[in-house]
């Protein structure tokens, strides 16, 4: 499956996954979350702040994950390393989800 930016025009690879332990006796990790409006629906994005890396969302009665620090394919290695990263924490709050891979939806986008 694939989240579409649509602001910055970036292909997100979004992985069917189970439901994240967010019980509150886990004192080893600590979860928030951030609103995004996925195909028109609003969806609560949950983020593990102590040690993950992806994202959590529930859409249509199943859970995926995203990781949510990206780069646009057309940005070069240096300005990559320079901060040129998309943060889907804080960017990206209008996004379209597709089947698909990332590699099939930018050659049809291109």
């Amino acid at each position: 499956m694939v989240l579409f930016d649509v602001k910055h025009r970036l292909y997100y690879e979004a992985v069917n996954s189970a439901r994240p332990k967010m019980a509150p006796v886990r004192q080893d990790r600590a979860w928030g979350y951030v609103w995004k409006t996925v195909n028109g629906e609003t969806v609560k994005f949950w983020i593990d702040f102590r040690r993950g890396r992806y994202m959590y969302f529930e859409y249509v009665r199943k859970w995926y994950r995203v990781a949510y620090l990206q780069a646009n394919e057309r940005k070069s290695e240096h300005e990559v390393l320079a901060g040129a990263m998309i943060d889907l924490t804080v960017d990206g709050h209008q996004l379209l989800f597709m089947k698909g891979r990332i590699r099939r939806q930018a050659a049809l986008a291109g």
